[in-house]
């Protein structure tokens, strides 16, 4: 099932659940829930497929310069594929568009979250759930340990990326993620019962 409208208090209750952090801070949903695209796609602006370090599995994208591994340094590497470079600032850069690499304290990378392209707080793809958008970086960090991986914490911001707003325009990323929104916009006007 590509696509699900769940009831906002369902979305709600699993969020808080998976990160307790948000229940203290600001956050919207952004989508519905959706299991063609993950994080690291999401960030690069894609929702049309699974972005992941593996070779020849279907549905899934890897840019092929960049090392099947699943390190930070790998991830930069794939990253820079389509113009990021890593920067020292969080802060919004007017002409900037930033993605944020979250990670184990081992170095591997565990999910990524893009920057609102007008800085109005963090983009994430929380797994199969909704797109998300947090106000802060940490609101949906979790414990660093390689072990807490695998009961799902994202562990912590590692890396900052950017690229200019021209760059992003000719990698085509920036267009197909508007897209996406806009037609999510489109059907939250059309059914203002599903309340977001």
């Amino acid at each position: 099932m590509p696509r699900l409208f769940r009831p906002r208090f369902i979305i709600t209750s699993n969020f808080h659940a998976v990160f307790p952090r948000l229940a203290h801070s600001s956050w919207k949903i952004k989508s519905p829930w959706d299991d063609r695209y993950k994080c690291i796609a999401y960030a690069a602006g894609r929702t049309d497929v699974i972005w992941w370090p593996v070779d020849g599995v279907p549905g899934v994208y890897w840019p092929p310069s960049a090392p099947l591994e699943d390190s930070v340094d790998a991830f930069v590497k794939a990253f820079a594929t389509i113009g990021y470079m890593p920067c020292q600032s969080r802060k919004f850069e007017f002409g900037y568009q930033k993605v944020a690499i979250y990670a184990a304290s081992n170095n591997q990378a565990l999910h990524m979250a893009r920057q609102h392209f007008w800085g109005r707080g963090w983009l994430s793809k929380c797994g199969q759930l909704e797109d998300i958008l947090h106000s802060e970086l940490e609101s949906i960090e979790g414990d660093p340990s390689p072990l807490a991986t695998s009961m799902g914490s994202y562990g912590v911001v590692n890396t900052v990326l950017k690229r200019s707003w021209a760059s992003a325009l000719i990698c085509g990323g920036l267009f197909h993620s508007s897209w996406y929104a806009f037609r999510f916009w489109l059907f939250r006007i059309a059914r203002r019962s599903w309340n977001i």
